[in-house]
């Protein structure tokens, strides 16, 4: 099952360099052996989060720590889109420096608590993979994988903007009856990528608004998700797909 996920994500990979077929049999073996030898040693799912914690170095300012009494209870990745509105009148019109206005996001949450428990680097290479990648081909994958394993279902909870417009993660999909509603704490811009390609949303720290078993929710190493500049030739609504990690503390 290792050999399937292993040439799952380099399949994806070669979508997003957008090449038409696989890369040069060199890079595809050596990506391959890369792969394999990271993913030989890790369970997929469900793994104690004891000895893992959150690193915030990485942006400028960095995003506040976490409450001192509180524990990791979850990290996740989150696969879905951002979604944004624009007027009709600033539709048709090729000049308008109007902004999409943010309305709220929606995804999918995947556990990521062996990754990050074994191979911190490797998952956080994970998002700007899975963040071009249609989100039925990896629920597909996460279930494929899950029923191949001993862990339990990879899928483990849902990210969404309830009817108040507050951002709610809900984990009863992994049997749990945690959740919250969150109010932003702070925000800081997506540090540049290696690549040097931008268009990522912002690392967040999000708060307690109400909910169950979980106090504070990180978005952090985000891929994608940032609106186009202008409505200019817009739809009403657009939705951008993004990809995240996501730590939950409680």
């Amino acid at each position: 099952m290792k050999l399937f996920l292993a040439l799952s994500l380099l399949l994806v990979a070669a979508n997003v360099e957008g090449y038409s077929g696989l890369p040069h049999p060199l890079a595809l073996a050596s990506s391959f052996s890369q792969i394999y030898h990271q993913l030989d040693k890790i369970d997929l799912g469900n793994c104690s989060l004891a000895n893992v914690f959150l690193s915030l170095n990485a942006t400028n300012p960095p995003l506040p720590a976490p409450s001192t009494n509180l524990k990791l209870k979850y990290v996740a990745l989150g696969r879905g889109t951002q979604n944004y509105t624009c007027p009709s009148d600033a539709l048709s019109d090729s000049k308008t420096t109007i902004k999409p206005q943010a309305v709220g996001a929606a995804a999918t949450l995947f556990d990521a608590s062996c990754i990050i428990s074994s191979s911190p680097a490797l998952l956080h290479e994970v998002p700007a993979i899975i963040s071009s990648t249609t989100l039925g081909s990896l629920t597909f994958m996460a279930a494929l994988v899950a029923q191949g394993t001993r862990s339990n279902n990879l899928i483990i909870g849902e990210h969404y903007f309830d009817t108040d417009g507050e951002p709610v993660f809900d984990m009863a999909l992994s049997g749990s009856d945690s959740w919250i509603a969150t109010s932003k704490i702070a925000s800081t811009p997506a540090p540049k990528s290696t690549s040097g390609s931008s268009g990522n949303v912002p690392w967040l720290k999000l708060g307690y608004k109400k909910g169950n078993g979980i106090q504070e929710v990180y978005r952090v190493v985000t891929s994608q998700g940032e609106p186009p500049s202008t409505c200019a030739g817009q739809n009403a609504t657009i939705q951008v797909d993004y990809a995240a990690e996501y730590w939950f503390y409680g």
